[in-house]
């Protein structure tokens, strides 16, 4: 069957497919380079770490909680300074970044807890008997490299051009950060609920393709959910328990 496109247009036409198909293709060793993951870091105490695992909710983070949590007990927590604590493999980070970095999960921080306790700056607590300390690290962290992750976004263009379709391509240097959290009892250091975890950049957040550390900003503020969402998960658990205790009676 003879073809009813003109001579050489075939050719013309998916030379941008094939284009974009060959920057996938060399940038994808940049894309392992550039991936988070959990950490073990030492911050942690070992003896917890071993505790930690995955939950059903949340399959690529570690997780613990204490058995012995009774959240009704808390009405306020104390955040120690973030600190920076890299793997070995992290990148060196200059003071002035390592302050922006830590300031911002220090406030993310803050912002997640403050829904549910009064949140104390550092300091003494006295007693402490219904205070909870939090501690956390940022353990890796990489920035958003705008001029790898344009390639992408330029071949998707190219193969738009050329009539042809590519599903979204994941950007080559998206940023990110791991983190690791820990909350013990402000009075006998107990501790109460540990995290490790980590996010990276994703292509349905354009913004954070371009901007530097926009990717770890939303690494720091998802940390912060998530520790906060395990007191939340036992305050619910001792809720509905008081609540069928008293429908019994």
């Amino acid at each position: 069957m003879t073809s009813t496109f003109p001579k050489g247009l075939k050719t013309r036409r998916f030379r941008p497919i094939a284009t974009a198909m060959i920057a996938c293709v060399t940038l994808a060793p940049l894309m392992g380079c550039a991936g988070q993951k959990v950490t073990r870091t030492g911050f942690i105490p070992p003896e917890t770490y071993a505790h930690m695992a995955p939950t059903k909710e949340h399959t690529r983070d570690l997780i613990y909680v204490s058995p012995n949590l009774n959240v009704a007990r808390y009405h306020t927590v104390m955040i120690e300074p973030v600190v920076w604590q890299p793997i070995a493999k992290a990148p060196r980070l200059s003071p002035k970044v390592e302050a922006r970095m830590t300031a911002s999960f220090q406030q993310e921080l803050e912002k997640a807890l403050g829904h549910d306790f009064q949140v104390l700056p550092a300091g003494d607590c006295g007693a402490c008997t219904d205070v909870i300390r939090v501690r956390a690290a940022i353990t890796n962290i990489r920035r958003s490299k705008w001029y790898y992750n344009a390639i992408p976004v330029v071949a998707g263009f190219a193969a738009g051009a050329a009539g042809g379709g590519m599903p979204p391509i994941p950007p080559p240097a998206p940023g990110g950060a791991s983190e690791e959290l820990i909350a013990v009892d402000g009075a006998t250091g107990e501790p109460l609920v540990s995290v490790a975890t980590y996010n990276n950049g994703m292509p349905w957040n354009p913004l954070g393709q371009w901007l530097p550390y926009a990717h770890a900003k939303r690494a720091f503020h998802i940390a912060s959910l998530l520790l906060d969402e395990q007191f939340k998960n036992e305050k619910k658990k001792e809720h509905d328990a008081q609540t069928i205790t008293a429908a019994r009676n």
